[in-house]
């Protein structure tokens, strides 16, 4: 896992393994630009589900495998460390 790890926003789900999370912008350029981090961050680490509308994004992170790992809690990490640098 990253240094720090996610968040606590993150909602952690067992069964299925997944992790969730709501982000909230002032803006729709904000919220684009998330976006487009999310894109290039998910050419590396995978594609998670993302739900958005003008003002806020979810990111829903399943497992790759039986239950959450490195992968998806680093994933997690790296998309909180974007939305900060956004808003």
């Amino acid at each position: 896992m990253d240094q720090q790890g996610p968040s606590p926003a993150w909602q952690v789900q067992y069964k299925p393994p997944l992790l969730s999370r709501r982000f909230e912008f002032s803006t729709y350029a904000e919220t684009r630009k998330f976006l487009d981090g999310l894109a290039i961050l998910s050419e590396c680490r995978g594609y998670p589900d993302l739900n958005f509308g003008k003002n806020h994004v979810n990111v829903s992170i399943a497992a790759r495998d039986e239950n959450l790992g490195d992968s998806e809690f680093g994933f997690a990490s790296q998309a909180d460390e974007l939305a900060g640098k956004v808003a």
